[in-house]
């Protein structure tokens, strides 16, 4: 009987091992579900202005920044309904949810600029999470927790607004730190409407 009950653990465990589910939550403000849809058609030039709110124990935080930066340019330069180049483009992380919204229109107007994308990135970062009971129980997940804004230049109309949350992992995974760049890609894929 003890054999039987170690060989049903052992297949549970190997069972649960295999599986990684993935969720992705989006707290949509305002706008669209995604930048790139028919109703706004061809958005034009397009700058993208990305940012960080790391919490105060940030494990690598330059990593994480390298991560994001690339994932960012990666999605955004397949963007289908607009272009990110100049006078657009991708910008150094700065503060920029931190001034005036007034004051970024005016400045990009002057640059002949239609979009602006403010990504602030939030969490990207692997979790584990341990249970102390009988069997010992473990979990990992990756993460990627960033919140998006896209405005007119022109009208000052907020496009989207949306917080946005995925993660994929599961009991009994062990999931390494670039592991999270994957969430955010695939998270950024789908709001912009890339649709792959």
């Amino acid at each position: 009987m003890r054999k039987n009950r170690g060989a049903l653990w052992l297949l549970v465990i190997l069972t649960i091992s295999g599986c990684a589910t993935t969720t992705m939550q989006t707290y949509q403000a305002a706008g669209e579900k995604t930048i790139c849809n028919e109703k706004y058609g061809d958005i034009g030039n397009v700058v993208i202005l990305p940012e960080v709110a790391w919490r105060k124990d940030q494990k690598e935080p330059e990593k994480r920044k390298v991560m994001a930066l690339e994932e960012i340019e990666r999605e955004f330069q397949a963007l289908p309904c607009g272009s990110i180049l100049k006078p657009g483009g991708i910008r150094e992380f700065a503060d920029w949810s931190g001034r005036p919204e007034s004051e970024l229109l005016n400045q990009f107007s002057e640059q002949g600029i239609d979009i602006i994308i403010l990504i602030r990135i939030e969490e990207l970062t692997p979790r584990l999470s341990l249970t102390f009971s009988v069997p010992f129980l473990w979990g990992g997940t990756n993460e990627a927790d960033f919140h998006i804004r896209v405005l007119s230049v022109k009208s000052g109309t907020v496009l989207t607004d949306m917080r946005v949350k995925r993660s994929t992992g599961g009991p009994f995974n062990i999931r390494p730190a670039e592991w999270s760049r994957v969430e955010l890609r695939k998270a950024l894929n789908e709001i912009i409407g890339n649709g792959e």
